[in-house]
């Protein structure tokens, strides 16, 4: 009922269609606040040692048993495998053929073994790992029918900005020597060098920093940096005040925000979050949106104190070993 072929790069045909597929399941998810594929993974290709695989996943239009309806892609799948074989999975559903068995047929047909030589299908994946963004009773029944373990998880939290509900957002000093500098374009090159350096002094996860890494490659947005006072960056906040629709109302994100290991507890990273709010109030955020980790507790009890409430919960799954935590 589907057919599927991996390929290093789509062809010209099957990129468009696909590039078609996740514009309309990102306007579809906007409002959930699901994890969208970017287009430029979609294009992309292998390179720095991470091996990029695509699968497109056809069916008859509209499931039709007729041999003469015209095949189209239904679902797509991306998968990026390291250099140690951790394979990292996207996979979204057109939206006209969500709860129609899609993924289950393909879960059934290609199986869920690693172990086999070449990996995974022969894509050289050990072990792999997807995200199941927002609360969803398929994702879970999948995971419960295959028996994949969830290995993570993480927190969608907003926060009104304006309006009946809003808390009034008091500024925030940072720590005693530390200043907080003015917003700058993501893609400045200073901003990115700032970005590095505080990221080789956050004790990240490598995991965790190659994800942000990639995020940041393909994000948009602003970002405030942090210096201390010999002039060493020591924090940043990473907020997009793009604009979309949240439960009715204007939201806007903030993306990343990221201290070094020791500028961590003095207040920096409330000062920042502040600051970034404010910027997303003054470009007519109604709502802010933030995704933390429920298991780190200062990142918990700061939005707790800025007035956040928890709205959804996502899930990581895992298949094989994988000796990290999960990256989000």
């Amino acid at each position: 009922m589907i057919s599927y072929q991996w390929c290093s790069e789509l062809d010209s045909g099957d990129r468009d269609e696909v590039l078609a597929l996740v514009a309309a399941a990102a306007e579809y998810d906007e409002e959930a606040g699901f994890s969208r594929i970017h287009p430029g993974d979609v294009t992309s290709t292998s390179r720095d040692g991470v091996r990029v695989s695509h699968l497109p996943i056809k069916a008859r239009k509209d499931l039709s048993a007729r041999d003469d309806a015209p095949l189209v892609i239904v679902a797509y799948l991306h998968l990026q495998v390291d250099g140690e074989g951790l394979g990292t999975v996207q996979f979204v559903v057109h939206p006209d053929y969500r709860s129609r068995g899609v993924a289950t047929m393909l879960v059934e047909e290609i199986g869920l073994g690693t172990t086999a030589d070449g990996g995974w299908e022969r894509t050289g994946a050990v072990a792999l790992r997807c995200w199941a963004y927002s609360t969803h009773p398929a994702s879970e029944r999948l995971a419960r029918r295959f028996g994949i373990p969830a290995v993570g998880r993480l927190w969608t939290l907003f926060r009104h900005l304006s309006g009946p509900f809003a808390i009034p957002l008091d500024p925030v000093a940072a720590p005693e020597g530390i200043t907080v500098g003015d917003a700058r374009p993501l893609g400045d090159p200073a901003v990115s060098r700032a970005i590095d350096e505080v990221l080789d002094a956050a004790a990240l996860v490598p995991a965790q920093r190659a994800r942000l890494t990639d995020e940041i490659r393909l994000g948009s947005g602003s970002v405030l940096v942090a210096t201390d006072s010999r002039g060493a960056e020591v924090g940043f906040v990473w907020f997009d005040p793009a604009l979309s629709a949240h439960l009715e109302l204007d939201a806007a994100s903030v993306r990343a925000l990221v201290l070094t290991k020791t500028a961590r507890g003095a207040g920096l990273g409330t000062a920042l979050l502040t600051a970034a709010l404010e910027a997303l109030r003054d470009a007519g955020a109604q709502i802010a949106l933030i995704r933390i980790d429920p298991d780190d507790a200062g990142a918990v009890r700061m939005c707790r104190l800025t007035a956040f409430e928890q709205e959804d919960e996502h899930t990581c799954y895992q298949v094989g070993e994988w000796a990290e935590a999960p990256s989000f």
